[in-house]
Parts: C-alpha cells; sequence; structure tokens
C-alpha cells in the first residue's frame, strides 16, 4: 500500500468504534516484538495537559542529545503527527510500510484490532526500527485499558485530573482518577501535576497499593523562559522537568533551559498575526479546566480586548460550562461545523447557550466563518474542539500537511 492507501485502511478501522482493553494490543506487540524492553518510556496520563507536558519532555531530551520518539493523539492536521521520531512527523513511507506490515499481521484475527490499537502497534514499531533512546507516550483515553498500558514505562506521569469523556470514563472526579491511576505500575515512580482532593486520594491509594512513590508538583516553572504561553503552561513544564529528573537518562541544566524555551505544540495558544495588528489564536481547549486556563492566558496576553469567538464541539461535553467561561472574554461567536465524522453539538443548541447580551451567528464552511472573523477587526479566537483546531490550523498555514479529518 502507498500512504493514501494505508491511511484509507486505516481509517477504516474507525467504524468499529473505541474498544477500550488490552488483548489485542498485547497480542500485536507480541508478535511485533516490540517495543524495545532496554528503551525507557515516559507514560502520561490526565485531563489536560497531557500533549503540551510532553512535548516539553520531547523537547529538553532531544535540548540533551538523545533520540527519541513521542506519540500523541489526536493530531490536527496529519496522521503523521502522532509519531513524532527526532522531533519530525513520521514520513509517508515509513507509515505506508508499517501499515502494510500490520494489514498483513491482522489480515487473518477473527476480531481486527481498532484504530488505536493499530496506531499504538504502529509508533511502538516505528520507534523500535529507529532505534530511538527513549519514548514519550501519551495515553489516548483513561488509562488503565487504554492501549498505550501495554508497555512497562520507566516513569508514570498524571497531569491534573478533571471532568472529561464522561460517557466512557465515569461521571465523577474519583470515578475519572481510577481510569488515570490505572497506569500506575509497581516500584515506577509517579510524577503528578496538581490534583484535586478526590482525585489525591485516589492516586495515593492506588500507589499504597503497588507499593511506589507518588511525586506531587505544586510549582511553576519560573527559572527561565518557557515557549507556550500560559500560568498553565509554566505549571505543565515544572511537571515536564520533575519527571525528567527520574528518568533514567542524562539531563544537563542547559537542556532544560533550550528545551522548554524551544518546544512547539501547535493548537495550544497559537497566535497568527494577520494584516491590521490583529491576531487568530487557535486553542485545542474543550473541556472547562482547558477553557479556564485559555481565559486566565487570554486576559494576560490581550488584557481587556475581547475577541470574536470561532466555536464548535462534541456533542457529548459540557456545553453550559464551556460555554459560560468562553463567553467571559467573548466579543461575539460565530459558530461552524468542522470536517469531522464525530457528532457535534448542533448550533441551535449551542446558541441557546450563549448569554444573551453576546451576539451569535452560523457559519457552515469553517472557511467562511474565519473571513467573517477577520471582517470584525478584532482578534479572533477559535476553541472548543481539537478538530476544528486542527481544519483553521491546515487553512491557515498548514506546514505543507495535506489535511486529514479523523474522529480519534
Amino acid at each position: 500500500m502507498d500512504y493514501t492507501e494505508s491511511i484509507r485502511w486505516l481509517y477504516s478501522r474507525q467504524e468499529s468504534g473505541i474498544k477500550l482493553g488490552l488483548t489485542s494490543i498485547i497480542r500485536l506487540l507480541n508478535e511485533l516484538k516490540v517495543p524495545d524492553p532496554k528503551m525507557p518510556i515516559i507514560h502520561v496520563a490526565g485531563t489536560n495537559g497531557k500533549g503540551s507536558t510532553c512535548a516539553f519532555m520531547d523537547s529538553v531530551l532531544r535540548s540533551a542529545g538523545h533520540r527519541t520518539g513521542l506519540f500523541t493523539s489526536p493530531h490536527l492536521i496529519s496522521f503523521r503527527e502522532r509519531i513524532l521520531l527526532d522531533g519530525r512527523p513520521a514520513n509517508e513511507i515509513e507509515i505506508a510500510e508499517g501499515l502494510t506490515c500490520l494489514k498483513e499481521l491482522v489480515s487473518e484475527w477473527e476480531e481486527a484490532p481498532t484504530f488505536f490499537e493499530i496506531t499504538t502497534a504502529l509508533a511502538f514499531k516505528l520507534f523500535t526500527e529507529k532505534k530511538m533512546a527513549v519514548a514519550v507516550v501519551e495515553v489516548g483515553l483513561g488509562g488503565r485499558l487504554d492501549s498505550t498500558n501495554s508497555i512497562l514505562p520507566s516513569v508514570c506521569v498524571i497531569t491534573p485530573i478533571s471532568l472529561d469523556h464522561q460517557h466512557i470514563l465515569g461521571e465523577s472526579i474519583s470515578e475519572i482518577a481510577k481510569e488515570k491511576a490505572g497506569i500506575m505500575k509497581e516500584g515506577v515512580p509517579v510524577i503528578s501535576g496538581p490534583q484535586h482532593d478526590d482525585a489525591r486520594e485516589v492516586l495515593d491509594s492506588r500507589a499504597e497499593e503497588l507499593g511506589t512513590s507518588i511525586q506531587y508538583v505544586e510549582s511553576s516553572w519560573d527559572q527561565e523562559n518557557v515557549s507556550l504561553r500560559g500560568k498553565h503552561q509554566r505549571q505543565n513544564a515544572a511537571l515536564a522537568v520533575a519527571a525528567l529528573e527520574n528518568c533514567p537518562l542524562q539531563i544537563n541544566r542547559d537542556s532544560y533551559a533550550k528545551g522548554l524555551a524551544e518546544t512547539k505544540w501547535r493548537g495550544r495558544f497559537d497566535q497568527f498575526p494577520q494584516k491590521g495588528g490583529k491576531d487568530i489564536v487557535i486553542d485545542g481547549a474543550h473541556n472547562v479546566q482547558g477553557a479556564r486556563a485559555l481565559v486566565e492566558t487570554w486576559k494576560e496576553v490581550y488584557g481587556d480586548n475581547k475577541p470574536v469567538i470561532i466555536f464548535a464541539a462534541a456533542a457529548n461535553k459540557d456545553l453550559p460550562s464551556l460555554i459560560n467561561v468562553i463567553s467571559q472574554i467573548a466579543a461575539n461567536f460565530i459558530c461552524t461545523q468542522p470536517n469531522t465524522t464525530r457528532k457535534l453539538a448542533s448550533p441551535e443548541d449551542i446558541a441557546q447557550l450563549i448569554p444573551s447580551h453576546i451576539t451569535n451567528e452560523y457559519e457552515e464552511s469553517v472557511q467562511n466563518a474565519i473571513r467573517k472573523a477577520e471582517a470584525s477587526n478584532r482578534h479572533v479566537l477559535v476553541v472548543g474542539s481539537l478538530f476544528l483546531a486542527g481544519e483553521v490550523l491546515s487553512i491557515l498555514d498548514g506546514e505543507n500537511l495535506a489535511f486529514e479529518p479523523s474522529n480519534q
């Protein structure tokens, strides 16, 4: 298969939906004989800040001269973004060859692996073949039954836990924390960001059961410049540093400063200056905790200058709370429909939740929503969905990557 054919085959696996469990992924990894057991793995779970924390660690490790594999999800523009090798997206040949191998491997299986199981196996296959010195791996969903939980890490990281994906992970902080705590392993150090009391109780209990240590990082990294904007990113940077200090690789002081200052992570308060001195800002915030961090960062950067909001959100999100928080900085809303098969909240449902003093309108095309927002002579903020963030990024710059929308 070439790249286009291989991605088409992989995306066809999304039709089977999300199936949490480890049986298929363990079989896949065993048959592929990956990952290399000598390769340290940093495993990251949590609700908000997982991707940014992973990106900080990957950047610092590369600054220290280590070859890195980084696995994150979802992608914003191209599927290739999910698997970074030494900081670059896996190329089309690497992806196509890997997926061709996996398609042949599972062709006779009675129950074919899911999209995410195949993607996880592909990442570990490439990390092993390319002889990466270390892998940074983000949990896809939850933790306990996530495909990435099939490996034995050197360090476990848990970012702040809040309500998200309740229809799958549980309705309370405690229930969700139990799923996240599922990545913890006996004898493997756990580094955690600040946690709600209910989450902390669950994590402490699980650590005690396993006889392992857990370190909470409550501070922010204020020693040098951090490239990503916002107080929450300085907290993510501190968490990344604490995790790396527990990783069995040498990292000197200068590498921390250089890596944190040079970290790039798309779609997180991503600023695009426009003609006339206004910016388009793209942020993937799609739950209440993420929205609060975004609002705080907006005020820190733009003060009382209110933007036009381009908004879309998945139907299963806490829309009333999400819109209530974002409305604090909104001049007006333009609702739109990004290109995804994911079930989205209807424009009518969104409009009913927007405070009456804030105008709102609808543009079916994301491209037209951008044009209308730019005509307002205000800053523009794109928020509510990573799928929306990815489509706007593909329109604004794309980095020569073809837009490959996904629903997972």
